[in-house]
Parts: C-alpha cells; structure tokens; sequence
C-alpha cells in the first residue's frame, strides 16, 4: 500500500512530538493553515524573479538577532512562492508567544526583512500531536498535558462528508492516547479527512489512501 500524507493545522502548519526533531517538508510549507487569519501571521511571500535557479535562504529570528529556525535552503526556479511557518525553532519547540523578524537572503545579493507572529490558542499548547506514521496513515496519537479535556475524532471523505467518529465530545485524561481506525478495511482508494478537536485546537490531517 502507498500513501501520501498531507497534515493540516488550523492553528498550526504542523505538530510534532516534543522529543522529535523533524522540519517541515516544503509540502507542509507550502500549505496554508484553514484559518485564514493565522495563515496571514505565519505566511511568507518568496518571490523567484531570476532568470535561472538560485539558492534562496530564510532564517526566523528573536528579538535579540539570535536565529530559532533555518526555515529554508533551496534553489527554486523562477516564480512566486508561498511557505507557511510552524511557529516551532530548529528543536522542534514551539517558540513563545509574539513578533519574530526573518530574512531572506536572496540568491547571496539581497536581504530582505519580514516578520512573522508566534499565536497560539490554549490547548494548542496543553496537547503535543505525533507526526504521521507512513505505516498507519490513519493512526491519530496525541498527548494531553491536563485532565478531562473535551475532545473529538471524526473521519470524512475529502468532500466533507462524514464516514465515522472514534469519539465525540468525550473527556480524556493527561496522558498518551492512541488511536487506530478500524473502517479503513471497508474504504476504497481516494482522500480522507481526520479531524481531531482538542479543546479549542483544531488538527486535521488529509490522507491520500492507495492500497
């Protein structure tokens, strides 16, 4: 079976868990959260306006001028780009509230200054989401860093509509929580939607099935 992982964050371009040090692949990058707002806070505008490829560098900094996050290292070709950053630093850590400058070094002549906005949301904070695993594209495993949080775990085809719910509503306690869906013997190849609500942090995670 092959499968072709898209994670989606509504507050957040992608979660990782903490011990992990994984960077966004330009995939994720290049995908904008739902939220229009947070994509706005988080989105940077690359323009590519050479005539052949030439190394672009973007590195997220503090307020002190110290760098949390070589965002990227590439040679594209000629266009206009859109990354979205994860608010997280080259740790995997996600950085603290407020306004980070970046710059863009662009084919080793120009530097050009932005800046970028760390929001967060209260359970975005409280729970800590695992990558995807290639092997269980629908395996949902997640950590709660409280008691009787109010959570949901609901499957969709990509049109919207709903398949099936692991839970709805329900209040889970601190702690680790896994979670395998078991339908997936009765669907055919195509895009699905995992939606998990913790709280008020909303994680959805797109999953092109092909057995």
């Amino acid at each position: 079976m092959k499968y072709l992982i898209i994670p989606v964050l509504l507050v957040c371009v992608f979660s990782l868990w903490p011990t992990i040090l994984l960077a966004q692949t330009s995939s994720e990058m290049s995908t904008p959260p739902p939220d229009s707002a947070e994509a706005e806070r988080v989105r940077i505008w690359v323009p590519v306006e050479t005539k052949s490829r030439c190394r672009i560098r973007i590195n997220i900094m503090d307020s002190t001028g110290d760098t949390v996050r070589h965002l990227i290292d590439f040679l594209p070709k000629p266009g206009y780009y859109n990354f979205y950053w994860d608010k997280r630093d080259d740790f995997g850590q996600y950085v603290p509230p407020g306004t980070y400058p970046y710059v863009i070094e662009d084919c080793g002549k120009h530097k050009r200054q932005r800046k970028v906005e760390a929001r967060y949301s209260r359970w975005e904070l409280a729970s800590t989401i695992a990558p995807p695993d290639s092997a269980y594209p629908f395996r949902i495993e997640f950590e709660l860093h409280e008691d009787s949080v109010r959570c949901s775990l609901r499957y969709f085809l990509h049109n919207g509509r709903q398949l099936d719910s692991a839970f709805v509503d329900s209040l889970l306690n601190k702690g680790a929580h896994k979670f395998d869906w078991n339908f997936i013997r009765k669907i055919r190849r195509g895009n699905y939607i995992i939606k998990l609500m913790i709280g008020d942090y909303l994680y959805i995670r797109e999953v092109t099935y092909l057995p």
